[in-house]
């Protein structure tokens, strides 16, 4: 299964940065700049997106590939590699006693601590 997502900014927005996780793979766009992301494998419908004021999140599903084609006309694989599959996610790779995603946003993408003021998450 094949499913594609466009990610884009407007001409009024600042710079953006779009993270593909579990991989860390993290990639910088100015304004006006756009990106088709293809997810490739069985549960590609699954793809979740986190927005941050700065960014986006994209948390790939398992045994997925993810693809990212530029309006250069440029495609590349940028997560989802059978030949590195990632732990605790991917069929082929070790398990883990955390989820990849709670230990990712737990090191890397934190909630400031005056998100959520009421104690809710």
């Amino acid at each position: 299964m094949e499913f594609q997502l466009s990610v884009s900014a407007s001409p009024d927005s600042h710079p953006f940065d779009l993270w593909i996780e579990p991989e860390g793979m993290m990639y910088q766009f100015p304004a006006r700049s756009t990106v088709i992301l293809s997810f490739r494998g069985p549960d590609a419908m699954k793809a979740e997106i986190s927005h941050r004021s700065d960014g986006l999140i994209v948390w790939r599903p398992a045994d997925t590939e993810v693809w990212a084609t530029t309006p250069d006309g440029s495609c590349d694989q940028i997560a989802g590699w059978r030949d590195l599959p990632a732990p605790g996610l991917d069929s082929g790779g070790a398990p883990m006693t955390v989820t990849p995603r709670q230990l990712i946003e737990d090191l890397f993408h934190p909630e400031p601590p005056d998100a959520h003021s009421d104690g809710s998450r």
